[in-house]
């Protein structure tokens, strides 16, 4: 393995190729980029002033994200990956050690997503951080075998992201149907259609889970459901059925769905209230459809980008030059990763002796950690495994949701950014009105 230098944003950062597991080198390239980083070039930030320069050996760790992707693409991950790496080293490191940050673009590839995660195992990584993945039933069972972390992950999406051992979820999916559900019925919908992609036993789960919340609030019963074609570039038909008789329309669909649906809903003249998921349903949309989105109301798991807690993050961004054209990072992708790094620094910082891949797993598993207003009501115990679905759902740590309204196009906080508690909703049991959001639009 070879290595070049070159200048880029102001620092230097090595490209490092990937294993040759692959044939080509046209695969290679694009499915692995690497970004090592020195601490005497580093750029301080103002909060950074005084801070020791992490000078022990360097602590290699990996996101991973789809990118050079035809299907959804998270570059807002892969850059905010590189952001967090620049800003820690730039506040003392880890525990006085250079974090070295690895980005890996699986490109929606099964293979490839395998490959990243034996680049990290190769390079005995401490932990792969704050990434997505459709394919994480492709790359768990490796990371178990090497005893290595999944940390922080927004969003589970395959089985193994919700039971293994080795996974630390930070993010409340998937809760999303319900905390929908619950703000929909609050508002005072009535008539509740509930589209959702049409993705075989997955869309058939987000059902269920949106019906035990809609019981756990005594809320009426979905008066349609709508199962949405993934690839379809003209809703029309599904659109007529989801406002055939409804007051309100909840959305659990992808960010790439989202613009067709709209446009379908607003020639036909609908004009029901919209909800949707954090990350899907979000300024790139929202700006595109500003008359049919407004008043929205968007579910998410981690707060608005614009209130204190992500003042760093903010400051961040613009410090490390992170391109902006077409990516939004106040979103499940750019806020969870954010949120996992701040979340591994709590845990390794804390770890006496070696920083390894082992030693940190084994803290990870029994760690606590505060994100300050980022995510969770309070604290998020990674010992504590769910049991409220049963052992399929065990890694379903935070069930703490927040939410966001639409006003002019803009996604803005809702009610000051406070968390809900709806772990009840998750398993249908009565929601507590403490844990229950408040009625209304306000932003």
């Amino acid at each position: 393995m070879t290595a070049s230098s070159r200048p880029f944003s102001g620092r230097r950062r090595r490209l490092w190729a990937c294993p040759a597991i692959v044939a080509t080198t046209v695969v290679m390239a694009a499915a692995c980029s690497s970004n090592g980083h020195t601490a005497s070039a580093q750029p301080q930030s103002t909060t950074a002033v005084g801070a020791a320069q992490p000078s022990g050996s360097p602590l290699n760790v990996m996101t991973i994200a789809s990118v050079n992707y035809s299907g959804p693409n998270y570059a807002n991950i892969l850059n905010t990956a590189t952001v967090a790496g620049d800003w820690i080293n730039a506040h003392g490191g880890i525990n006085g050690h250079p974090l070295h940050v690895t980005t890996c673009d699986e490109q929606g590839d099964p293979s490839k997503t395998a490959q990243c995660g034996r680049q990290a195992i190769a390079s005995h990584d401490v932990a792969i951080i704050g990434s997505f993945s459709l394919n994480g039933n492709a790359i768990i069972p490796e990371l178990a075998a090497a005893k290595t972390s999944w940390f922080g992950i927004c969003c589970a999406a395959s089985p193994d992201e919700l039971a293994s051992p080795v996974v630390q979820q930070i993010g409340s999916d998937p809760t999303y149907p319900e905390a929908m559900m619950v703000k929909a019925t609050v508002d005072g919908c009535k008539k509740i259609a509930f589209v959702v992609l049409n993705v075989g036993a997955a869309a058939t789960l987000a059902i269920q889970f949106a019906k035990s919340a809609l019981k756990s609030i005594n809320g009426p019963p979905l008066a349609q459901t709508v199962l949405l074609p993934v690839t379809a570039a003209d809703y029309s038909s599904e659109v007529a059925q989801a406002a055939n008789g409804t007051d309100c329309i909840a959305a659990d669909i992808a960010e790439a769905n989202f613009p067709p649906f709209i446009t379908a809903f607003s020639a036909a003249g609908d004009h029901q209230r919209l909800y949707g998921p954090q990350g899907n349903l979000d300024a790139l949309v929202t700006k595109q459809f500003p008359q049919a989105t407004e008043g929205a109301v968007v579910a998410g798991t981690y707060s608005d980008i614009s209130l204190p807690a992500w003042a760093d993050y903010r400051a961040a961004l613009a410090q490390y030059h992170a391109p902006t054209n077409n990516v939004v990072y106040n979103s499940l992708g750019g806020l969870g990763t954010w949120a996992a790094y701040q979340a591994f620094r709590q845990i390794a910082d804390a770890i006496k002796g070696p920083i390894t891949n082992q030693t940190f797993l084994a803290a990870a598993q029994k760690a606590t950690v505060n994100l300050g207003g980022m995510a969770g009501v309070g604290s998020i115990d990674f010992s504590q495994k769910f049991t409220g679905l049963g052992a399929a759902f065990s890694n379903l740590y935070n069930r703490a949701v927040t939410f966001d309204v639409v006003h002019n196009g803009n996604v803005v906080p809702f009610d000051h950014g406070k968390f809900f508690d709806i772990t009840n909703a998750v398993s249908g049991r009565p929601l507590p009105a403490s844990d229950t959001p408040p009625a209304g639009q306000q932003g």
